[in-house]
């Protein structure tokens, strides 16, 4: 009986770090993000779905954009912007689903010649090191030395909590790649490619919201080893 109970608690284990490892055979540096395309119904077009969803493509790579170029820069550069990026959004736009479509009046109200404006509202996967590879080639960004830094999650006794901070920490500002390296009970241990560094790093695991969890952050540096983040979660006091 208790050898048939160690046995299930190895496969288990085993099946848990397979499930884990594929994770990040195919991760990506992706951000998700919502966005709303609108569209006049008045203009004369057989594909107005392709037009606002197209629409809603610009905006939510304008997003993306935001978090990769610091806002006193955005405004100087809007036209650039548009003609070098937001005019092949889609290029960008790994996947995407539609989450809501709605009609609404304009400003106008129809009796006195207003139209209505159709609004489709969408979820889109964003391909963060294509995007930041075409705005260093267009020169609104400087490509910076790109250094690999240890993350130790400590005190993680759910898969939940984990994926909630694998999808915030791929979607922070200069992170390039993730790597799985160990898992043992209570804690994971990831490799991160950022630019910057690990001060950078930290500073947006600070910002990460994670829902009914507080985070103990620490940054261990030495002469001879890759900086390390140490992340301890305890559970939030609201």
């Amino acid at each position: 009986m208790r050898y048939s109970l160690f046995i299930k608690i190895v496969l288990c284990c085993i099946c848990w770090q397979l499930f884990i490892a594929s994770v990040f055979a195919d991760e990506k540096n992706v951000l998700r993000v919502e966005a709303m395309g609108s569209a006049s119904v008045s203009l004369t077009t057989t594909q107005l779905d392709n037009l606002v969803v197209d629409d809603a493509f610009r905006r939510a790579v304008a997003k993306a954009v935001e978090a990769l170029v610091p806002r006193e820069e955005l405004d100087k550069i809007s036209l650039m912007l548009e003609d070098k990026i937001y005019s092949n959004a889609a290029r960008y736009i790994l996947n995407y689903r539609v989450i809501s479509k709605e009609m609404i009046a304009d400003d106008i109200p129809l009796a006195e010649g207003g139209v209505p404006i159709y609004n489709v509202l969408i979820e889109a996967d964003i391909s963060m090191d294509l995007l930041t590879k075409d705005l260093i080639a267009a020169g609104v960004l400087s490509e910076a030395e790109v250094k690999k830094v240890a993350v130790i999650l400590l005190n993680v006794n759910q898969y939940k909590t984990f994926e909630l901070f694998r999808k915030n920490l791929r979607g922070l500002k200069g992170v390039k790649d993730i790597h799985y390296r160990s898992f043992s009970r209570g804690k994971i241990e990831l490799l991160v490619d950022v630019a910057g560094g690990a001060q950078i790093l930290k500073e947006g695991i600070l910002g990460m919201e994670m829902k009914g969890w507080g985070k103990e952050v620490i940054v261990v540096s030495g002469w001879f080893t890759t900086d390390r983040i140490e992340i301890k979660f305890v559970p939030s006091k609201e």
